[in-house]
């Protein structure tokens, strides 16, 4: 409730502001020409029309994408959230549609997948205290995803929850090597390798890896290095640009 009523928030203050910006001529194409196409009863048709639009970054065209997020088709939905990635200059307006767009389809993750490369190409800090929740997430594809698009941002922020995050996967990883232990592999129970747990650690980690080399720009690949290094270097740690 209160990511949802957060990101409501942000939203109102982004179309308030989109209604009040540009309406240049090449805008005003833009849109007319993203109206016709999207008469297309085609959801691969109307998947271009978003992507098209996408190329004409401006708080209008921002809040028209965003307006596809929720009651389209899978295809136009994930166009248009990874076309709002493009709008940088207007991410006050885009970060807010994107992340409404997070509960709108919880139970779509190719769908949310897209709406976090999207959140990683704007590069908008403000997003990171939302997308952190997404690390856990029991989709591989969803955690992955939210994991990367903080990878894209590169903060500091993000270094102690993944941390955590790779501390635990590990010794879900360590106890599967072992067989268990807590009831696995006992008659009529699958090895502990076969737990959903076991494999959401399996995928996850190495992508967990990759997140924090590419913010910290260190090639430490198991938690107790990044821990040495993180203590040793998180009061002073600034990203390299």
């Amino acid at each position: 409730m209160t990511k949802t009523l957060a990101t409501i928030g942000f939203l109102f203050a982004g179309l308030l502001q989109a209604w009040a910006a540009d309406d240049t001529e090449e805008v005003k194409e833009a849109l007319a020409k993203f109206k016709k196409a999207m008469a297309n009863p085609s959801a691969p048709a109307r998947a271009a029309a978003a992507a098209d639009l996408s190329r004409t970054p401006s708080d209008k065209t921002a809040v028209t994408l965003g307006s596809l997020l929720g009651g389209e088709a899978d295809a136009v939905k994930i166009a248009a959230a990874e076309g709002l990635g493009n709008f940088k200059d207007h991410k006050k307006v885009a970060t807010p549609l994107l992340l409404s767009a997070l509960n709108a389809n919880a139970k779509e993750p190719k769908v949310m997948e897209a709406v976090f490369k999207g959140l990683g190409k704007l590069d908008d800090d403000a997003a990171l205290s939302t997308i952190h929740n997404y690390f856990d997430d029991k989709d591989a594809l969803v955690a992955n995803a939210a994991i990367m698009s903080a990878a894209e941002i590169r903060s500091a922020s993000s270094m102690d929850p993944l941390i955590s995050l790779m501390k635990k996967y590990e010794k879900i990883e360590e106890q599967a090597k072992k067989g268990g232990g807590g009831g696995y592999g006992g008659v009529n129970v699958p090895y502990a390798g076969d737990d959903p747990k076991n494999k959401l650690a399996k995928d996850v980690l190495p992508t967990i890896i990759k997140a924090l080399q590419k913010i910290a720009n260190e090639k430490w690949a198991t938690t107790k290095e990044w821990e040495i290094w993180w203590n040793k270097n998180k009061a002073t740690f600034k990203i390299a640009k």
